[in-house]
């Protein structure tokens, strides 16, 4: 299992913690067993169904931007729009959904700004969620689900730092539900998590979303000034990643 140890210093003082990778052998609960299958379930059942959904006549043209920006729109109007676009949101999260599609349908959806924050709040409050259940499944129950990348993982996160939890989000070595989790099964502080989980998914997800506007917007109207624009945003996203990259990886 994962575990935390502490060491000792040449002079006899106790060493901060560290994060020690061994799997044990012991059978894992029956009820961890039993809520990774759930969630492996869950999964797959809401997988096949937006396959069938997607794949039918009828509901293509839900995909056209602006049938997109109407229902977010009408969404929106209703009294518990707000709290119904962050549950969309955790489930997503919960689901597997990739961050760069969340970020995508927010820019879409619900026009540039307003996407960027439904975005980040949707992605931080999954996150949480996910963190969650990774707290409570254990260390031992995620090492098996991920197969033995646990131990990659947990060398990124052992330090427990909000940089580290940064670094992460900005440079992912793994789907953003299993950085999640495991960082759940590692203990984590809470604290930690939801900053550096926001102040690493903050950048990206604001170049993201005005990429696809003027991406959006070039293929509306196109022309020299729209494709300029969109030239413009994929430089611009370029080199704010190539910035924040190098930055982080300065970071003591």
């Amino acid at each position: 299992m994962l575990r935390p140890v502490q060491g000792c210093t040449k002079r006899g003082r106790q060493a901060p913690h560290e994060l020690e990778f061994a799997v044990s052998d012991e059978p894992v609960a029956a009820r961890g067993q039993a809520w990774r299958w759930l969630i492996l379930a869950v999964y797959v059942a809401m997988l096949m169904g937006l396959a069938v959904i997607w794949h039918r006549p009828d509901m293509r043209h839900w995909l056209d931007p602006q049938s997109l920006s109407e229902m977010g729109r009408q969404l929106l109007a209703t009294p518990m729009g707000p709290v119904a676009v962050i549950s969309g949101y955790v489930l997503a999260v919960m689901v597997g959904m990739p961050v760069l599609v969340l970020i995508t349908v927010g820019a879409l959806v619900f026009t540039p700004w307003p996407g960027i924050a439904y975005a980040l709040c949707g992605m931080v409050a999954g996150a949480v969620v996910t963190y969650g259940i990774g707290r409570y499944t254990g260390a031992q129950t995620m090492d098996r689900w991920t197969k033995g990348r646990l131990a990659l993982l947990s060398r990124h996160l052992q330090r427990r730092g909000l940089v580290t939890v940064i670094a992460v989000r900005v440079m992912p070595v793994a789907p953003f539900i299993m950085v999640n989790m495991v960082a759940g099964a590692l203990r984590v502080r809470l604290r930690d998590f939801v900053l550096g989980t926001l102040l690493g998914l903050t950048p990206g997800t604001i170049m993201i979303s005005l990429f696809m506007d003027r991406l959006t917007e070039a293929w509306r109207s196109p022309g020299v000034s729209s494709y300029a624009a969109l030239a413009t945003c994929v430089v611009l996203l370029i080199v704010v990643f190539w910035w924040v990259r190098k930055r982080l990886l300065r970071a003591p």
